[in-house]
């Protein structure tokens, strides 16, 4: 910037202000050296700022708000989801008695539906969220299952009940895809860890409210009002964050040659499908790790509660309080994972992986499990210590769940990052059913130490898989660095 000279002044600057400090070119008027020039009136920050105009235009105010309206839209619209997805399990029990079940096979062949319908909606969901918009995306699939939920309450008939229940499941792999791909796009890489983890704690939230609320209307109005209640609370989520919701941060054109705006971006190079993530082995590899997460976390959530029960003799009610060490420890790990790994993102040498700062945290967690998991096996019969270890498998198990899905997304094609979280949750959902049935024979065949023993060398086997790619660069690092 030229500095400021009394013969530059603008067309309508007084002359008299200008006599005072220098004469006019081509006057013969004396000069007083010996009196400084006058200073300056723009300080250096008032000219870097005005540097900087072109800048800021990219990055208004409305940016800055659209973001957290956004965020906040994703984190309380998932929770309401959950609501939807967990309301029959606490109108269940008014449900068995209003119908005159006498056994659980019927409300049991009713849950069995939910996860293999949602396990496979959730590669759907990851593709919409790449094709369609976002936001449209999720509206979609809360208000088709806030709809299911109203038409079930509105049924009499067990056959009524599981066909609304498996679509319900259907839908709900439309939800969490689409609010993936929005926190992806509206944070940066350095930040996008800890935001990450908070938004998965919207789960913690509405599995906490859940019973409170739909259980509360079942037990007080009837079983009709307690998948009522979930319903229109979700519909009238929808509009609320359809209007908060935006799919991504929107930079207008800016002119070639304009100083203090960067150039123009490398162009994204096409990749298909079957390219991108289909035959793609390091979404495979963290998809079977995701599937042994899976193993591990349902396997302790479902069976540890009986181990507590035949090797302390507690009662059930003794071994549930026990066991919320676990969701205790989840709680903190969804918080503590995605902060690590944005941590040594941050202090990670120029060039380094940035998806393999979080791959790093993923295998420390699984070989913190692994040793964990022996431990609880051939501990006492001490509450206490009992206590602290499922708090710290409950951490790291989660921690890891938290962050994969992460990996997946950022290492994938920009075209394909939100198949990506899809693909590798609906390989995880085979970990689900691995840890029910499967596991079920081998402690009554083998025992206690064996199923602790299967649990063991899956965590080990995770950390394996997952090793490799402590080094592992993002997809926006390669399209940088060309070597894509």
């Amino acid at each position: 910037r030229t500095p400021w000279m009394p013969w530059s002044r603008p067309v309508s600057q007084p002359l008299s202000r200008l006599s005072r400090f220098s004469p006019l070119p081509g006057s013969m008027s004396t000069i007083n050296f010996g009196s400084a020039p006058r200073p300056s009136r723009r300080s250096q920050s008032q000219r870097s700022a005005d540097e900087s105009d072109q800048v800021n235009q990219i990055k208004p105010k409305s940016i800055k708000y659209g973001k957290w309206f956004t965020f906040w839209a994703c984190f309380f619209g998932y929770s309401v989801c959950y609501f939807t997805r967990q309301s029959l399990s606490y109108t269940a029990p008014v449900l068995r008695q209003a119908m005159g079940w006498k056994g659980l096979s019927e409300i049991g062949k009713l849950q069995s539906l939910f996860p293999l319908a949602y396990g496979s909606s959730r590669f759907l969901g990851g593709l919409l969220g790449d094709l369609l918009s976002p936001k449209r995306v999720f509206a979609l699939g809360l208000c088709v299952c806030s709809l299911l939920n109203i038409a079930f309450g509105l049924s009499s008939t067990l056959p009524q009940f599981a066909v609304f229940w498996l679509l319900n499941g259907c839908f709900q792999g439309l939800a969490a895809p689409p609010c993936v791909k929005m926190i992806t796009n509206w944070f940066d890489p350095e930040e996008r860890g800890f935001w990450w983890s908070v938004w998965h704690a919207s789960i913690n939230l509405g599995g906490f409210l859940c019973p409170f609320f739909a259980g509360g209307l079942a037990g007080h109005f009837g079983w009709r009002y307690g998948m009522l209640g979930p319903g229109f609370l979700g519909l009238a989520t929808v509009v609320l964050c359809y209007l908060a919701m935006s799919d991504g941060p929107k930079a207008p054109k800016v002119e070639k040659g304009v100083k203090g705006v960067k150039g123009e971006a490398k162009p994204e190079p096409e990749v298909s499908l079957m390219d991108g993530i289909i035959l793609n082995p390091v979404q495979w590899a963290l998809g079977i790790a995701y599937m042994l997460v899976y193993v591990c976390r349902q396997g302790l959530s479902v069976w540890a509660i009986f181990y507590l029960m035949q090797m302390g003799s507690l009662s059930p009610a003794k071994a549930a309080a026990l066991f919320s060490g676990f969701e205790l420890g989840g709680f903190c790990g969804n918080l503590t994972a995605g902060t690590l790994s944005d941590f040594l993102l941050r202090r990670a040498r120029p060039g380094a992986g940035d998806v393999g700062q979080r791959a790093k945290v993923v295998c420390i967690y699984f070989l913190a499990t692994l040793l964990l998991l022996p431990a609880l096996g051939a501990c006492p019969n001490l509450p206490w210590l009992q206590y602290l270890l499922l708090l710290g498998l409950g951490h790291f198990l989660c921690g890891a769940q938290l962050l994969l899905p992460l990996v997946a997304n950022e290492s994938a094609p920009k075209a394909w990052s939100t198949t990506a979280t899809g693909f590798i949750g609906w390989i995880g959902y085979f970990g689900a059913a691995l840890s029910g049935f499967p596991l079920s024979r081998v402690v009554q065949s083998l025992g206690w130490s064996s199923y602790f023993t299967v649990l063991t060398v899956a965590a080990g086997t995770g950390a394996l898989l997952v090793l490799p790619l402590r080094n592992l660069r993002s997809w926006k690092q390669k399209v940088e660095m060309g070597q894509v």
